[in-house]
């Protein structure tokens, strides 16, 4: 069972930290050369960019399930309470 707050841009920022580990070491070991700075810079991107997104869904699914019933019923309080208008 996932957690409640487990979302797929969760997954992907997991994988995108786990390549830009893997071009971190591959580029401390000298394989990438070059090409290993570009990717791991691309990697933290892409890494922050996923991170910042799963956290945002994560924040609305919340609330969207505590806010929005609340919300429901104070819109039915109102329409039961005001007197309706003719307009």
């Amino acid at each position: 069972m996932t957690p409640r707050y487990w979302n797929m841009w969760w997954t992907f920022t997991m994988v995108a930290a786990v390549v830009t580990l893997l071009v971190v070491i591959l580029e401390a070991f000298g394989i990438l050369q070059d090409l290993g700075l570009a990717l791991a810079v691309a990697g933290v991107l892409v890494t922050t960019v996923f991170g910042l997104t799963a956290s945002t869904r994560s924040s609305l699914t919340g609330f969207r399930g505590d806010v929005v019933p609340r919300l429901d019923r104070i819109i039915t309080l109102l329409e039961e309470r005001l007197p309706r208008t003719t307009t």
